[in-house]
């Protein structure tokens, strides 16, 4: 039988056609994260736009502003999203579209400290930012965004690239483990406020008490408590993996209680990993001093 070329069109188109995953959020939130902290770092004027998103809907009048910085990472992810039966279903489109905007007021309400050390961990110098560009030159103003070299949300289209594409190196998180798990799940949050915990930067009590309660609430109620942990735990030290976030986020609605569940059992495995690498040179301490006695 002879395929005419409709057929074939509709066949490459029904090939081509991949389903939103994952990674595709991850990917979007990463280009998003990496873009925007570096604005942040150098520019008042933007972060002071992007902290209107705070707590607030998309449709906001306050988050106008924001969208020239945000809405860029959506465009072709939540088209495709809106195509793709199943991926509907995972990720809702306002909770998509709230995750990135509440991110992105996130990384601009870090205090300097934060904003520094990120600079630092990802190889960016102070004196690097007489080459940004300011707010006027780049958008025209402070609600508009520059045009990007490239198509951002490329990320969202095309094969799932290896891991080494795709697991780009992001502050907090193991570049190692990546291969392994390009999800990043062992950088979400409940891993970072343990791994805080286990470094004394966070009380163990008062974080547990306060992750258990973020993860009873509603999309509404996470969006407006999580900004205050998150500013609390980097004015600590706590670099997040706000990609990973977005991620976690933009499930919310729709799978809260496994993002719940991931995150305080990610929370106690990173304590509790933490303890018995500590613990074990002790045991073998202990082990080498009983040796000696009993040939002594």
């Amino acid at each position: 039988m002879i395929e005419t070329k409709t057929q074939e069109r509709e066949r490459k188109k029904g090939r081509e056609k991949e389903p939103v995953t994952d990674r595709h959020v991850l990917r979007a939130a990463d280009r998003m994260a990496d873009h925007l902290e570096e604005r942040v770092r150098n520019e008042p004027a933007v972060r002071a736009v992007l902290r209107r998103a705070s707590g607030k809907r998309g449709d906001d009048p306050a988050v106008l502003p924001v969208h020239g910085f945000v809405a860029r990472y959506l465009d072709r992810l939540l088209t495709s999203i809106e195509d793709d039966d199943r991926a509907r279903w995972r990720f809702h489109e306002a909770d998509v579209e709230r995750a990135f905007y509440g991110v992105a007021a996130m990384i601009a309400a870090q205090p300097r400290q934060a904003r520094d050390r990120t600079g630092v961990e990802t190889g960016v110098e102070d004196s690097e930012s007489g080459q940004e560009s300011t707010v006027e030159s780049a958008g025209g103003s402070a609600g508009q965004a520059p045009q990007a070299a490239s198509d951002p949300d490329q990320a969202t289209s095309g094969t799932d690239q290896t891991a080494s594409d795709t697991d780009r190196d992001t502050p907090g998180t193991d570049a190692e483990r990546r291969p392994a798990d390009p999800l990043r799940r062992r950088s979400n949050l409940g891993a970072v406020l343990g791994e805080a915990v286990t470094r004394g930067r966070l009380n163990a009590d008062t974080t547990e008490e306060r992750l258990h309660l973020l993860c009873r609430q509603s999309v509404d109620g996470v969006h407006a408590q999580l900004p205050r942990l998150v500013l609390h735990a980097c004015d600590k030290g706590v670099t997040l993996d706000w990609g990973r976030l977005a991620l976690d986020l933009s499930r919310w609605g729709a799978d809260r209680d496994a993002v719940a569940k991931e995150w305080v059992q990610s929370y106690h495995r990173t304590i509790e990993t933490e303890r018995a690498g500590r613990d074990e040179p002790r045991a073998q301490n202990d082990t080498d001093d009983d040796s000696e006695d009993h040939t002594a």
